[in-house]
């Protein structure tokens, strides 16, 4: 059975450490069935000439909370939908919340919550002194992400993985997502709106009611479900 805590991502009990690379001091918490299936797709990059790390796997409520927090306090940047930071100073809180949710999901409502999900990259393919975007256009045609973009779309379901946010409803395209799916299912399929809703409500930051209409709507997109 999984919790209202574990979808929510107010318990990582259950989850495991790991690390991407044994060279590295980073440690990861994530789901222990989807650790265990990034090692082979791990290793079959690599001999395909990709050396796969982990910009982001489990983000606990409390985090995601902070990075929206953030973006609506412009202390993060927020990307148009051509991928370029834009000034929202100006808007209304309504249409902040609307412009934050293109590329980061409400929390209580995001993928990362599960363990299950990672957030990607090919360390190798990155120019050197090149800081790391986690942008659509790093893997377009002719950039430098392009090669490791077609090896991902041939290679994920071999190992039991797919990318959710394809492009095709309100959340913006990440190529740099992968997710675990049998297991990200389980946790689809046990979420429950009202208590996501009822959680977030308890907070009284002032896009939290706009964050809350928005969901109610799109909680399937935000879900990638």
């Amino acid at each position: 059975m999984i919790s209202k805590e574990q979808f929510l991502g107010l318990d990582d009990s259950k989850l495991v450490n790991f690390k991407d690379d044994p060279k590295r001091m980073i440690v990861l918490l994530g789901d222990r069935d989807a650790v265990k299936a990034l090692g082979p797709l791990f290793s079959d990059a690599y001999d395909n000439g990709f050396e796969i790390k982990i910009a982001s796997a489990y983000r606990s409520f409390y985090k995601q909370f902070k990075i929206f927090e953030d973006k609506f306090n412009g202390k993060r940047p927020v990307l148009d939908e051509n991928e370029e930071p834009m000034d929202i100073s100006g808007l209304s809180d309504e249409r902040k919340v609307l412009e934050i949710v293109r590329f980061s999901a409400i929390p209580g409502f995001s993928r990362h919550h599960f363990g299950t999900d990672f957030d990607i990259y090919a360390s190798n393919l990155l120019p050197e002194g090149k800081q790391l975007e986690l942008t659509a256009r790093e893997y377009q045609k002719g950039n430098y992400f392009y090669k490791f973009d077609v090896y991902l779309k041939n290679a994920l379901n071999k190992f039991g993985f797919k990318r959710p946010y394809s492009g095709k409803n309100s959340m913006g395209y990440e190529p740099w997502h992968i997710s675990y799916e049998k297991k990200a299912c389980d946790f689809i399929s046990s979420f429950k709106l009202d208590d996501a809703v009822e959680y977030l409500s308890s907070f009284n930051e002032p896009w939290v009611p706009y964050a809350i209409e928005y969901a109610k709507s799109h909680y399937k997109d935000l879900l990638g479900a």
